[in-house]
């Protein structure tokens, strides 16, 4: 078991480490060849922990999501952590990493707490991370979530992963499947209530998320959003 606790820890550290700015690799400095051809190298969530929570069609394609929500150029994070009351938002670039495949970035900010049980607001860390298909049509983001301020926070990680895939049956959409769920990296007493706890307050934010996130794509056309700097090209992400 501590070997087990040793090797999670490790895998976290892997993680931060690559989605910070330390060492980063622009994805703007690495030739396009080189990306073609990049291999998964580390899993960067835990697929037994995470579950279905979200599965239906949303209006834009699965390229136009990344380039309107996601990208550097993009205001989307920004104004849904504003939305929430978060604060203290800081954003890492998208760049590439040596341990995952497509990009990577890190975001820092503070959140209100809804339990009881924890503080009135908690430093969270969340990393991030998206790849592509060769051909554009299906994206993946991932995230981890770490809260810092949180009884037995350094115990669990929050995983979620977004699947996208541009459809053929409706102009400018795309399947859009959620899953989420919470990794331990140590065994804790509470661990029922706070997966309960976290998958619920997740649900939340991603209501809240998906709402704005369509009024970005339908404001102005899924082509120029809101936040969106014209001119701004969509970094190639691959390795799908």
């Amino acid at each position: 078991m501590y070997l087990k606790y040793v090797q999670e820890n490790e895998q976290s550290a892997l993680r931060a480490h690559s989605s910070s700015l330390q060492g980063v690799r622009r994805i703007s400095s690495i030739p396009e060849e080189n990306l073609a051809t990049a291999k998964t190298l580390q899993p960067f969530i835990k697929e037994d922990v995470i579950s279905e929570i979200f599965n239906d069609v949303f209006p834009c394609l699965a390229e136009q999501f990344f380039k309107l929500l996601l990208d550097d150029a993009s205001t989307f994070t920004s104004e849904y952590r504003r939305t929430r009351k978060d604060s203290n938002l800081t954003m890492g670039p998208w760049h590439a990493s040596d341990e995952f495949d497509g990009q990577v970035r890190e975001i820092k900010f503070r959140t209100l707490c809804n339990s009881p049980m924890c503080p009135p607001d908690t430093a969270m860390t969340e990393w991030q991370h998206a790849v592509t298909s060769p051909d554009k049509k299906k994206l993946v983001f991932e995230t981890v979530q770490q809260a810092h301020d949180v009884p037995f926070g350094s115990y669990f990680e929050i995983h979620c992963k977004w699947s996208l895939e541009s459809t053929s049956t409706a102009p400018s959409s795309a399947s859009m499947n959620i899953k989420v769920g919470v990794h331990f990296k140590k065994w804790c007493v509470m661990q029922s209530k706070i997966r309960s706890s976290a998958v619920n307050e997740y649900k939340k934010e991603m209501e809240i998320m998906l709402e704005l996130a369509r009024k970005y794509v339908t404001d102005d056309g899924v082509q120029t959003g809101p936040g969106i700097k014209k001119g701004i090209e969509t970094p190639t992400i691959t390795g799908m």
